[in-house]
């Protein structure tokens, strides 16, 4: 299933009840989405709640909520996180050694039921998985520098002759490992009507996260011959 920013539109439902909204998602340079911090409102005040992705099941689309495995208390006593949103790797660590490492599929290993990672006694698991996540967690998570959603919307798109325009929206496949797979890009050289164009990951060839430009293999002249999509809305459809 492909969503999405419109994913920040919806509610956080633990077993429990609503704990708030997705305020912004969070990836690694392989463009993996990773975590999502959740504006916990009025149910946690001056609270923010770093959940990771792999913790979303099932996601009713159509309702436009999201259920976790975990009650009100449980998220509550999740690890603290820095109030700038600067996730060092031991913050991310902590999170994951809370909720489980299935996200590292190469290092973990889940049970059926969903809950938090087992890694050597549980029944009917192979013993010879791989190094418990996180004996080496500060390894793996300090190449795993976190992007977040946020910043890297209007993010300047160039081609190989010229600016084609500004990310709008990014497009992840929860099927594909949480992957972002496309790019929403709008048109910057009309600003009468709306036109955008998406371009997949694999057409990027260089970012410069500093500067805020993105330059992908394609040309502003090959757009002629291209119908841009007028409404956001009709993207998720035609890539479904």
């Amino acid at each position: 299933m492909l969503y999405s920013s419109k994913m920040k539109e919806m509610n956080i439902r633990a077993t429990d009840g609503d704990i708030g909204k997705i305020k912004d998602i969070y990836f690694n340079d392989n463009w993996n989405v990773k975590f999502a911090v959740v504006d916990t409102k009025k149910w946690l005040p001056g609270r923010k709640v770093l959940l990771p992705l792999h913790i979303f099941h099932p996601i009713h689309k159509d309702s436009e909520y999201v259920e976790v495995d975990y009650d009100k208390d449980q998220i509550r006593n999740s690890p603290p996180v820095p109030e700038d949103e600067h996730f060092t790797p031991d913050d991310q660590g902590n999170v994951l050694d809370y909720f489980g490492w299935n996200m590292y599929k190469d290092n973990a290993v889940s049970t059926p039921s969903h809950s938090p990672l087992v890694t050597f006694d549980h029944p009917g698991v192979d013993r010879s998985v791989p190094e418990e996540p996180h004996l080496n967690r500060n390894e793996i998570l300090s190449n795993d520098k976190l992007r977040s959603e946020e910043e890297t919307l209007d993010f300047k798109v160039h081609a190989k002759d010229g600016k084609i325009g500004n990310i709008v929206d990014l497009i992840c496949d929860e099927n594909n490992n949480w992957k972002i797979t496309y790019l929403v890009v709008q048109n910057s050289e009309n600003m009468t009507k709306n036109e955008f164009y998406i371009y997949r990951i694999e057409q990027i060839q260089t970012v410069d996260w500093f500067e805020r430009d993105l330059y992908i293999n394609d040309s502003v002249k090959g757009l002629e011959g291209t119908t841009p999509f007028t409404d956001k809305n009709e993207i998720l459809s035609s890539l479904s």
